[in-house]
């Protein structure tokens, strides 16, 4: 299932009335909130729980990589006249938009989405997927010195970091926030496959 429940309550409520054995969060891994409500309600509920969780973002040779543990620490990250592309979303530009020195591009699907943005700032509509070819020819046209991105992993967001590496652009990646302790977590549909066959036909291990 996919869409709302209503908090850890609502989710709770669903897995009682569902008589769900096995719950598998295949949320983004930005998703604190949803993460944190699924694991509380899987708990409350005594339910199995795992997290599909895809594999994080490595730097290749040669890549240009600074880590970040959040968008507060991306403020230092700009040197003085630096251009700057956010593929981070339109609910990131508060964090950006009172840097000084530096100028940004912001890349939205819906054109509504670069309302309130700067006035200086560049907006660009696009819709992905992207290939490693348009994500080198849209830094090249707006002169982009740096990228800013969130490390969501996977292999479609790859491109925009396979452009920048081809074009010596140095990269601001924001780490992934912790997941609820005491989760496993799997990086493939496969093996979370495998977790639920293990677990038994309910989805439980046998006692």
């Amino acid at each position: 299932r996919s869409g709302g429940f209503g908090g850890v309550e609502g989710l709770a409520r669903y897995l009682d009335e569902e008589r769900i054995d096995a719950l598998v969060d295949a949320t983004h891994p930005f998703a604190e909130r949803i993460a944190r409500n699924a694991a509380a309600a899987a708990r409350r509920m005594g339910v199995r729980h795992l997290k599909l969780l895809r594999p994080a973002w490595r730097p290749g040779p040669g890549e240009r990589w600074r880590e970040v543990p959040d968008f507060p620490s991306t403020a230092h990250a700009f040197p003085p006249g630096a251009r700057v592309f956010l593929a981070t979303g339109p609910g990131s530009a508060p964090h950006f938009r009172d840097l000084a020195g530096a100028s940004f591009v912001l890349r939205v699907i819906d054109p509504k989405g670069g309302q309130g943005c700067p006035e200086a700032w560049t907006i660009l509509t696009a819709r992905p997927p992207f290939t490693v070819d348009s994500e080198r020819a849209t830094f090249a046209a707006q002169r982009i010195t740096h990228l800013v991105t969130r490390n969501a992993g996977g292999a479609e967001g790859r491109t925009k970091l396979d452009a920048a590496a081809a074009l010596g652009l140095e990269v601001v990646m924001i780490a992934r926030p912790a997941p609820p302790p005491g989760i496993p977590s799997v990086g493939t549909v496969a093996e979370a496959l495998d977790w639920l066959r293990d677990a038994g036909p309910h989805g439980l291990n046998p006692a």
